[in-house]
């Protein structure tokens, strides 16, 4: 494994969670109003959710992915459910990213697991209505990188991280996409269409598992939620039409049906370039820190950390000491590259 991608693949991660959250759930007209020469570096947050922030701090997205290092590095590289839900209940205690930026599901899921209630019998009958959100996927880039080019692993290493909080087939296929989709851009012969194609198929065949063991819920199917958006941003002139299309026609919101194919469509539209993905992330509103913080780890991953300029990267460490992110990040890949 490239050591250079898979540092990418985490400070993308971080620094797409960072940006987005300037815009958290604005609505695209806002944006406009407010950053008429567009969003093209940290600055204010603007958003009701992370106002006050500090320029470059990261929220749930990657704060979760932190306590996931620091759990898997504590059993070794091991990781199964009872490690998910050891990282998740330790996670719940931080006063920082928990409290402030942590959502409904989640929220929910835990008080739960302090119960020691892991699936919740009334909501799998109601076929987990509202749960289709994408908690799960935000913070799977430390088990893609687990995974070591396993597709088949990274699907399972996917289910065990949503057990917790996220288990029902939507959430799940969702999750899958992404992490398969990070997995396969780590590769070094890895192409724009090998991630989306790979994706497609990582959020069909944990769709179907999930189906199989009783955890079904409602909503499109995110493999063909996935193709649909590519299909559509294929007629986009400009990033600004890429832009449109993604708040019109797909959807920015937390739902993996929205946010999910928004990733691959921007992707797909970008031709890979972060810069101008993550304008594209940004720009279109809605979940921003989410779907900028899965671009950022795709995309990070399949260029190598170099893509992310190197002043962004010393301001996401120096902003986040608490999360001592260079050396989690360090002593992470060490122990799965040794």
């Amino acid at each position: 494994m490239n050591r250079d991608k898979m540092l990418g693949a985490l400070y993308g991660a971080a620094y797409g969670d960072s940006f987005g959250a300037i815009v958290e759930y604005c609505h695209h007209d806002d944006i406009k109003k407010h950053f008429p020469n567009g969003v093209k570096d940290y600055t204010e947050s603007i958003s009701f959710i992370t106002k006050g922030i500090k320029l470059g701090h990261i929220t749930d997205d990657f704060g979760s992915s932190c306590y996931i290092m620091q759990t898997i590095l504590k059993h070794n590289g091991h990781f199964n459910r009872n490690i998910a839900i050891e990282a998740i209940l330790e996670w719940s205690k931080d006063k920082e990213v928990f409290e402030k930026y942590t959502g409904r599901t989640t929220r929910e899921a835990i008080k739960n697991l302090r119960k020691g209630i892991v699936i919740n019998e009334i909501e799998r009958e109601k076929h987990f209505i509202g749960k289709d959100t994408n908690g799960g996927a935000m913070k799977v880039s430390p088990i893609a990188l687990l995974a070591k080019d396993d597709e088949k692993k990274a699907i399972q290493y996917t289910l065990d991280l949503c057990y917790p909080t996220h288990y029902n087939s939507s959430a799940v296929s969702g999750a899958a996409a992404i992490t398969v989709a990070i997995c396969v851009a780590l590769k070094e012969n890895a192409t724009i269409e090998s991630i989306i194609s790979s994706a497609i198929k990582g959020a069909h065949i944990a769709r179907l598992q999930l189906d199989k063991e009783g955890f079904s819920s409602f909503g499109p199917y995110v493999e063909y939620s996935i193709r649909q958006a590519v299909d559509l941003v294929k007629k986009a002139t400009s990033l600004d039409d890429v832009i449109r299309i993604l708040y019109e026609e797909i959807g920015t919101g937390m739902q993996v049906n929205q946010s999910i194919p928004t990733v691959f469509a921007i992707i797909y539209a970008t031709n890979g370039n972060l810069n101008d993905a993550l304008y594209c992330a940004i720009h279109a509103g809605g979940d921003t820190d989410t779907i900028a913080s899965m671009v950022g780890a795709i995309l990070g991953g399949f260029h190598g950390v170099n893509v992310i300029e190197k002043r962004h990267i010393e301001r996401i460490i120096g902003v986040n000491k608490e999360y001592n992110i260079d050396k989690l990040i360090e002593e992470y890949i060490d122990m799965i590259l040794e």
